[in-house]
């Protein structure tokens, strides 16, 4: 069986809202709590040890920092998602720096374990940022899709999707994350919660015919409780914060998307994925 990694972006509501270009008018941030801790539970539960992709400024606020703790004295595996996920293609080189070493920096200083690994916020990143990381120390990026557009954006012929460095000249390792084509959308458990059961089983069905390891990708929406109506102004702040479905629910559905991987993969830490694609490429 391919091995697959549980990873987990840790986006509260203030990222969601600034994404969108809303302003959050919360003093702390429930979506962010809820979620940390119901996923902590899941994965109890599941005797699984995740990856947990931090935003470097949470780490200020004493109860996210705390939950943070908890989560590393759990066993799971911690890397970074930026300082203040800003989105990397849009910003000049030392600002991309600053989001990429700092962060690296912050982390490993308040919760003792340095990040090993990266995403960029929504995917959005490009060859400099790539580089970047491989000078910052960073091990792995899984931030890229095995389509023509992520090879674009980067500059290569093509993505894989196995683990393999994208880069002539740097040891940064790419785990992919898994593309559902031909279909139009990812199939990662926040656009399955939305898109449905069907959707996710057909485009997981399509992935493992490819016999390569997987990345399933969870984010803190899918395990948070709703968000309190005084911070809902709208039904999009309800809908990209997945607070039109229950806690229960999503857990239901998140339980039902492990289930499925766990048929014909088997669950390990990244630190083992990363193992196994340096065992295979010996080999090789």
């Amino acid at each position: 069986m391919q091995p697959a990694a549980i990873h987990v972006d840790l986006d509260g509501a203030q990222e969601i809202f600034e994404v969108h270009g809303w302003q959050y008018q919360g003093t702390d941030d429930p979506l962010f709590e809820s979620g940390l801790r119901n996923a902590l539970d899941f994965f109890a539960a599941n005797r699984i040890r995740a990856t947990l992709f931090v935003i470097g400024r949470q780490l200020d606020d004493p109860r996210k920092r705390e939950l943070l703790r908890e989560a590393v004295r759990a066993g799971h595996e911690i890397a970074s998602h930026t300082m203040t996920h800003r989105p990397l293609t849009t910003l000049p080189r030392g600002e991309k720096r600053r989001e990429i070493v700092e962060s690296r920096d912050r982390i490993g200083d308040v919760l003792g374990t340095e990040p090993q690994g990266f995403r960029a916020p929504a995917f959005h990143i490009d060859r400099e940022s790539l580089e970047l990381l491989a000078e910052a120390g960073y091990a792995y990026d899984s931030s890229l899709f095995p389509t023509a557009r992520f090879a674009r954006q980067i500059g290569v012929e093509r993505v894989q999707d196995t683990p393999h460095r994208p880069l002539d000249g740097y040891e940064l390792l790419e785990l992919s994350l898994p593309s559902a084509a031909p279909l139009p959308f990812p199939f990662h458990p926040c656009y399955s919660l939305v898109l449905g059961m069907t959707y996710y089983r057909l485009a997981l069905r399509r992935f493992r015919s490819r016999g390569v390891p997987m990345v399933l990708l969870f984010h803190l929406t899918d395990f948070a409780e709703p968000l309190p109506r005084t911070l809902l102004r709208g039904r999009m702040e309800r809908f990209y914060t997945l607070s039109h479905l229950s806690s229960q629910k999503k857990r239901r559905r998140c339980q039902q998307m492990l289930d499925g991987v766990r048929q014909d993969f088997r669950v390990v830490t990244t630190t083992e994925l990363r193992s196994d694609a340096a065992q295979a490429a010996a080999r090789t």
